[in-house]
């Protein structure tokens, strides 16, 4: 039971390493990838939940959280402003055209 312990506090830690990495906050995100406030990423939505939309960053596969109104496809790409880090995930701000 200790083993496995272990491994899930191990991947934890290696998520919450990756998701600091990834808004530029330190670390190794393995890619190198960091993310500035304003960044546009690419997204895929994977489901839907109260106040918006759960996505995965398309380029590291790391989870993401979509706050909007707008109705949206699950398995839609979508383009989304990076905005920081917060509860575990990249939350991120909806972009919006001009028609």
């Amino acid at each position: 039971m200790t083993a496995k312990r272990v491994r899930k506090q191990h991947s934890e830690i290696v998520e919450y390493v990756q998701l600091k990495a990834a808004a530029g906050g330190g670390g190794n995100s393995g890619g190198g990838s960091f993310y500035k406030p304003g960044e546009t990423v690419s997204c895929k939505v994977i489901g839907s939940e109260p106040g918006g939309y759960s996505v995965v960053i398309s380029k590291d596969e790391l989870p993401g959280f979509l706050p909007t109104q707008e109705s949206l496809n699950i398995g839609a790409e979508i383009s989304a402003d990076f905005v920081c880090v917060h509860n575990n995930r990249i939350l991120l701000s909806a972009r919006f055209s001009t028609k």
